[in-house]
């Protein structure tokens, strides 16, 4: 098993394999304020070089599957990780629509917090869309606190959005 692998009462948390990014690319390209226009290939891609990264908590981004008792994949974690003397990491999540509203990113998401704070990280933040709700309930369960607004930051076709930044450190 390893380091990144975590379990919840319902969860297997593991780092994404090449054989998961048909899935990933699927739930990601049906989140409702963030899909990918990449192609699959470009999705698969993407994940072969996170594989060959010099390890899963190296200096950049890495994604997590969500994998259900039942050994579905039901949603995934990205989590970009800064270098070790910064002690922080960003992170993100999108669930499968057909499992939404179970409390599986909430579980995910407090299981990953805590494992990476156990591993040294002291600060994690997370950034969301104004108009996702249910991702800022997830973190404000989840004891993230909102920090900042950003202004007209992100662009979906010709219209501007405003971004939510959310963060949560060991000590709270």
């Amino acid at each position: 098993m390893s380091d990144w692998e975590i379990t919840t009462d319902r969860l297997l948390i593991r780092p994404m394999g090449v054989e998961d990014a048909a899935d990933w690319h699927r739930i990601r390209a049906s989140a409702p304020f963030d899909p990918i226009d990449r192609s699959v290939e470009e999705s698969i891609a993407l994940i072969a070089a996170m594989q060959r990264r010099a390890a899963h908590d190296s200096d950049g981004w890495q994604q997590f599957a969500l994998i259900a008792k039942d050994g579905a994949m039901v949603g995934d974690l990205g989590i970009r990780f800064s270098p070790p003397w910064n002690a922080t990491a960003e992170i993100g999540f999108a669930l499968d629509a057909r499992h939404r509203g179970n409390g599986f990113a909430g579980e995910a998401v407090e299981a990953m917090v805590r494992r990476l704070f156990r591993n040294g990280r002291r600060r994690v933040v997370s950034v969301t869309d104004t108009r996702n709700r249910p991702a800022q309930r997830v973190l404000e369960r989840c004891w993230f606190r909102l920090e900042g607004r950003f202004v007209e930051s992100w662009r979906e076709g010709d219209s501007w959005y405003d971004e939510l930044s959310y963060a949560r450190l060991a000590t709270d």
